[in-house]
């Protein structure tokens, strides 16, 4: 087992431990952890304080670790203060001894309470998971691999052009940042595990490659942080090649984000971060790869092109998508859905079966109007 004593909030940091004796383990031999890997998450066993196991997040884009708050005033952790995070207050715990994958154990951890954000599980840990040691991400074998000496052979690996970066206000783990090549444009997106798009684009570069624009056909859709609404409506696109390393995906299905948002970073995911295996050697910020075995988790998205909000029980439709079914039919943002008080109810008017038929009657102004399409892949 290996003690390591990783950074979680900077007031809390402490130095990297030696691993300890394993006779199950040869002499620079990794310490092997198993996760598991879905669709949008990787998962790893806990126990904290002894107590467990729980499924923990490996959330390579989270600066702070966290548990459900609820399992944390079950546990009895000892509350340390409340902290806030990106306009909220969060209440930080203590565990004592947090055991992963029955290899790796960290004492002294700061864990933020958190509720009803989407977790996926029952907390999340840090980017500083991987970041504060050589370690590898084998997600076709399902193995987090530490090594506490160094030494791993990268030979099937490439390197990317890479740094580890401390991101936000809150002083906390430091995340990868990896080079990557969109339709012939360089970026340097985070490296998300946590995240389920493939790719999150910023509006900057989506204007760049003419992705966000009056004729680029799109699905909307609203995104959540930390379980709050972003202000505007962001867009499922058709993209150009994305190139990693040696990897070639073609055409993929990302997300742009509007000039509305306040984030300037462009965010890669989990369904295309799965395909390859990760080495990261924090002295030199250095980040490798190798193209695995695994294909892209497919993206999906609303077939129909509308995207609809309630407000005091008249639900209209907030966005039409370019190219769309609705667009073709000639629905329009404003227009007011008829005969329904709620999201649930527009809902099941739109989400018919294959080759099924939407019928809506909508209000426009004082106009009263019947529109029928038939949603389809028309990205």
């Amino acid at each position: 087992m290996l003690t390591r004593r990783g950074l979680v909030l900077s007031s809390l940091a402490l130095p990297l431990a030696q691993a300890l004796p394993n006779a199950a383990r040869a002499a620079g031999a990794p310490v092997v952890a198993a996760i598991k890997l879905t669709d949008n998450r990787v998962v790893i066993d806990a126990m904290l304080n002894g107590r467990g196991p729980y499924a923990m997040v490996l959330d390579t884009g989270a600066i702070v670790s966290g548990v459900k708050a609820s399992i944390a005033q079950s546990l009895g952790l000892r509350k340390l203060r409340d902290v806030s995070l990106n306009n909220r207050k969060f209440p930080l715990y203590a565990v004592d001894d947090l055991v992963l994958g029955g290899q790796v154990r960290q004492a002294g951890v700061a864990m933020f309470g958190l509720e009803d954000v989407g977790l996926g599980g029952d907390g999340l840990l840090a980017a500083g998971m991987v970041t504060a040691v050589d370690s590898e991400l084998d997600f076709e074998r399902q193995e987090w691999r530490l090594y506490p000496g160094g030494g791993i052979d990268r030979s099937a690996y490439t390197r990317l052009k890479s740094k580890l970066r401390a991101a936000g206000a809150v002083a906390g783990s430091q995340r990868i940042e990896a080079e990557i090549d969109l339709g012939g444009v360089t970026m340097r997106p985070a490296w998300d595990t946590g995240m389920p798009w493939l790719l999150n684009l910023n509006y900057q570069d989506a204007r760049k490659l003419g992705l966000w624009s009056d004729t680029t056909p799109y699905s909307p859709i609203r995104q959540r942080a930390l379980g709050e609404l972003n202000l505007g409506i962001s867009r499922i696109v058709r993209a150009p090649t994305l190139k990693i390393g040696p990897a070639v995906y073609e055409n993929p299905l990302i997300v742009v984000r509007g000039p509305w948002s306040k984030l300037d970073e462009s965010v890669l995911g989990l369904p295309v971060i799965r395909t390859l295996n990760l080495s990261v050697e924090p002295a030199t910020e250095g980040l490798w790869v190798a193209r695995n075995g695994l294909s892209p988790t497919p993206t999906t998205y609303n077939g129909t092109g509308l995207w609809v909000d309630e407000a005091r029980g008249v639900v209209s439709i907030a966005e039409v998508g370019v190219g769309s079914p609705a667009a073709k039919a000639g629905v329009k943002a404003g227009d007011v859905i008829s005969g329904v008080s709620t999201i649930r109810e527009a809902l099941g008017l739109l989400n018919v079966g294959p080759g099924g038929t939407v019928a809506l009657k909508l209000k426009r102004g004082g106009q009263a109007l019947d529109t029928h399409f038939s949603p389809t892949a028309y990205l």
